[in-house]
């Protein structure tokens, strides 16, 4: 016995804005996770290329960028597989709208971490490639998350 329709492809996916920027938070924490990867510098490279890693690029790659991406593509398969609708009654709007503000906290803290070094470097040009793709990741985490706290209504849409 299941306690909810079965799980079926949401062909509505791209009718909500929440989706579209979630499909935009992909994107851009994909390219967040590259420029981390490959371009972060540290007191030894001053350019982007093949180094070891430092502490703080661990952290930007595994506790923001990973994590963080990990999340939306669970909520995009969950919400493209139609988990939404099969499992309401543990209401997943609402688990996507905490998420969602986590997720924006998550980025502030990178971005203040991403500042911090690039006020701690010498050749602080280095870092603004990893600073403008934290910033525009941030900038669409923060827009869905002002969306999702001026929704009132019932996230259903009823």
């Amino acid at each position: 016995m299941t306690d909810g329709p079965p799980l079926m492809l949401n062909r509505a996916f791209f009718e909500r804005k929440e989706n579209l920027l979630k499909v935009l938070q992909l994107v851009f924490g994909f390219i967040t996770f590259l420029t981390n990867y490959w371009c972060y510098p540290n007191p030894h490279f001053l350019y982007c290329g093949d180094r070891y890693f430092t502490s703080s690029q661990v952290f930007q790659l595994a506790v923001f960028n990973g994590f963080c991406l990990f999340l939306t593509i669970s909520l995009i398969i969950a919400n493209v597989a139609g988990a939404y609708d099969a499992f309401y009654k543990t209401n997943p709007y609402l688990l996507e709208r905490y998420l969602v503000y986590l997720q924006t906290f998550l980025y502030s803290v990178a971005y203040i971490a991403l500042v911090v070094d690039y006020e701690n470097s010498p050749y602080a040009k280095a870092f603004t490639i990893p600073l403008i793709s934290t910033t525009f990741t941030l900038l669409v985490y923060v827009v869905d998350a002002l969306m999702q706290c001026r929704s009132r209504k019932n996230p259903i849409g009823h």
